[in-house]
């Protein structure tokens, strides 16, 4: 019986994710639908159930049943998200048991990017203890991309599958339409801002360059030689540094020569827009790049910053799991497949990031390809230290410093105001309660109790 249930769940899962169904749809009743499946009237009202017990459906009663408006956000048992479709491809068939579904935000397990692991930590479990129980030698993957994701206690909260550093990709033609040079290895930031200034005359914003907080301005920022946080030195603030100033600033000249006043522009279409020879620049990771691309496109190290550091925000995927878990079995199960040579030298052959496994990793490489030479060359001078592990850090730092980008605000004002905010968030957030002084007791006298 439990199958045919599965098959009637299965059914709605796809009907709501081919959009055959939508939030607020009314199902037919259960004996309609039984046999329009060709299934028991009791086995229907057990999948109803279950979905409802999910949170997927509603059930109301003398009304029916219906699609929650929210059935997006659900977990559902065994579940895997993956954002993005080549890793559908990779492993829908190889993972039974599992249910991979594309139109959930949220899977018990997950690969996600940078930035949401970072800020979302304490969502998914420690993986370290199985890490090292299934692959206790691990000199064969590259050990830099795991630091940004460990704990100081050496807890492990995503796994790397890939990862990448940036450069800028660039389009000739269109630089060449506005008399700009083709940038070389070695480039200054002044030449960049000028480019970016002739470009202007020629093209609007989003056709020049993909700007934006997590895939752009740290990169900036980081270059400067500056950062938010460092985890190194007890947490301490880093955001009003000198270096970190200067970065900051670098990025409001930069939206001010493209004249921007929105946050960013979309990233999926900007891709797709350059892969069409539409946009001039493109800061990219491997995993962004087509390389049988019919646009000729070259790339270059991003700008150097005088007295900064030749860095960039690295790109990494990772796979999670939620802290509210799944089988453990299963859990090894997957661990074990995502870093195995199968996967990681199938991933390495689509060229897609680079393979956390070393030995994928450089068969992936074409040394004939000076576009995917410089990944190659680049892929160590990378850092994911944004350290922003919660939600509401990232939401201070970006809008504080959007303040200063999109609204003008006095940069060494708000800056002062957001590295005192993010002091206080840091020292009042985890409470401890400091052991007395020579172990006195702190009860108040007798007669003084409430």
């Amino acid at each position: 019986m439990s199958n045919k249930i599965n098959m009637v769940r299965d059914y709605i899962i796809t009907a709501l994710e081919t959009k055959n169904l939508v939030g607020g749809d009314k199902l037919p009743g259960a004996r309609e639908f039984s046999e329009q499946l060709g299934v028991s009237h009791a086995v229907t009202q057990m999948a109803f159930i279950s979905l409802v017990r999910d949170g997927i459906l509603d059930s109301i009663p003398r009304s029916g049943t219906f699609v929650r408006h929210d059935w997006f956000n659900r977990l559902l048992p065994n579940s895997f998200y993956l954002f993005r479709r080549v890793w559908t491809d990779l492993l829908r068939d190889r993972l039974p048991g599992v249910e991979i579904h594309e139109s959930f935000r949220r899977g018990v397990f997950e690969i996600r990017t940078t930035l949401d692991v970072l800020q979302n930590r304490e969502d998914y479990m420690d993986l370290s203890a199985v890490l090292g129980e299934i692959y206790p030698d691990m000199s064969d993957f590259f050990s830099l991309p795991f630091r940004s994701f460990r704990t100081a206690a050496g807890q492990l909260f995503g796994i790397p599958l890939v990862f990448s550093p940036r450069v800028l990709c660039y389009n000739p033609a269109m630089l060449q339409t506005a008399g700009c040079p083709e940038p070389r290895s070695g480039w200054s930031w002044d030449e960049f801002i000028d480019d970016i200034s002739k470009l202007r005359r020629h093209y609007v914003a989003d056709r020049i360059f993909n700007w934006g907080f997590d895939f752009s301005a740290m990169n900036f920022i980081f270059r400067a030689g500056g950062g938010i946080i460092d985890t190194t030195d007890n947490c301490s603030v880093r955001l009003d540094q000198p270096e970190t100033r200067q970065g900051i600033a670098l990025v409001r000249q930069l939206y001010r020569a493209l004249g921007v006043r929105s946050k960013w522009p979309e990233k999926n279409p900007y891709t797709r827009s350059f892969r069409q020879g539409e946009c001039a620049f493109f800061m990219a990771a491997r995993q962004d790049v087509d390389f049988r691309s019919q646009l000729p496109w070259k790339s270059v190290p991003l700008p150097l910053i005088p007295g900064g550091a030749d860095v960039t925000a690295q790109a990494t995927d990772l796979l999670c799991i939620r802290q509210q878990g799944g089988d453990p079995t299963l859990a090894r199960d997957i661990i074990r497949l995502m870093l195995s040579p199968e996967i990681q030298d199938k991933i390495g052959e689509l060229r897609y990031g680079i393979p956390i496994r070393k030995s994928s990793a450089m068969r992936s490489f074409d040394p004939e390809d000076p576009r995917d030479a410089l990944f190659l060359s680049e892929m160590t001078k990378i850092s994911a230290e944004y350290n922003f592990d919660s939600r509401e850090l990232t939401r201070l730092v970006i809008y504080g410093l959007y303040e200063i980008w999109l609204n003008d605000a006095d940069l060494d004002q708000t800056v002062d105001e957001l590295a005192a905010a993010l002091r206080t968030m840091l020292r009042y957030r985890h409470f401890e309660i400091k052991p007395t002084v020579n172990n006195q007791q702190t009860d108040m006298p007798e007669g003084k109790k409430t």
